[in-house]
């Protein structure tokens, strides 16, 4: 159990570091900010595509980790909260 738990803990922390990481290269290569997600960037004519498909990468990248991200700390909460119980029972 208490492998579970320090495995659990070791890749949360992994995918929180690897989402930060894309946030920062994000705010590093599109320092203007004006990026969006639900502005169509594709069809913008002000817009270069190979900028637009970088932009795209590195944004559902960085939510993928986000997202798994939480989901292992949900589990890695659950886990604790679960050794907790059973050793106070």
């Amino acid at each position: 159990m208490i492998g579970a738990i320090v495995m659990t803990g070791v890749f949360a922390v992994l995918c929180s570091g690897l989402a930060t990481i894309g946030n920062l290269a994000i705010a590093r290569d599109f320092p203007d900010g004006k990026l969006e997600a639900d502005v169509d960037i594709y069809f913008d004519p002000l817009f270069d595509p190979a900028v637009a498909l970088r932009y795209e990468r590195y944004r559902l990248t960085t939510n993928l980790f986000y997202h798994q991200a939480r989901a292992l700390w949900a589990v890695f909460i659950l886990l604790v909260g679960y050794k907790f119980l059973i050793g106070f029972l």
